[in-house]
């Protein structure tokens, strides 16, 4: 129903964009944009609705004419911006668009609800993490153990969202990318012992 044409977050951290348009299939003529919602890994819970207004939010927009697309550019310290970082940089986002009622005929559609959810984080994190274990092959011609822990979490995370199993989805993110409660990386890594700080407090 909602189709996203870019979501991602500027190469400095600051800018998140999303561009989206309604299908141009025939059975959506009637269907528009209404809100626009962004919500932290954080928010969303294990019940998962689709509904970011149960859930929390960090971000909202509502669009009162009768519009088929958007274009956003939401920038870290915008007044609408309830998001304390200096920096996108540092979460998994989960974007709802919401639309109007699935026109008649369209039922098959209903099931999915009144929003089409989409999620982004910051891509640089993927290529840091990967230049790096790249520099230790190259350094001595071993695949390290990490960087073969990282690709499999890697793997598990895409299908997730893939699959829209959201749960599982910020569980491999946070592994991936995150952080505990005293700021140590869960990405934390020997090149030679794999990941020697994980949630589950293995050494993998």
């Amino acid at each position: 129903m909602i189709v996203y044409d870019q979501l991602r977050i500027s190469d400095d951290g600051r800018q998140l964009y999303i561009d989206a348009h309604v299908s141009l299939a025939s059975c959506f003529d009637g269907v528009n944009i209404q809100s626009l919602y962004i919500c932290l890994g954080s928010q969303i819970y294990e019940t998962l609705t689709i509904d970011p207004e149960s859930n929390g939010y960090i971000y909202k927009k509502e669009y009162s004419e009768n519009i088929k697309e958007i274009h956003e550019c939401i920038s870290i310290g915008d007044e609408s911006l309830i998001y304390n970082k200096t920096s996108f940089s540092k979460d998994l986002f989960f974007v709802y668009v919401g639309c109007s009622t699935v026109p008649e005929g369209c039922e098959c559609f209903a099931s999915i609800g009144k929003y089409v959810l989409s999620v982004t984080f910051d891509d640089n994190l993927l290529y840091q993490r990967v230049m790096q274990f790249t520099k230790d092959l190259a350094d001595d011609c071993k695949i390290p153990v990490a960087f073969t822990d990282f690709i499999l979490l890697w793997n598990a995370f895409k299908a997730s969202v893939e699959t829209e199993h959201y749960i599982p989805a910020i569980k491999y993110y946070n592994m991936l990318f995150g952080t505990d409660g005293e700021g140590k990386s869960y990405g934390a890594y020997d090149k030679n012992f794999g990941m020697i700080h994980k949630p589950c407090g293995c050494h993998g």
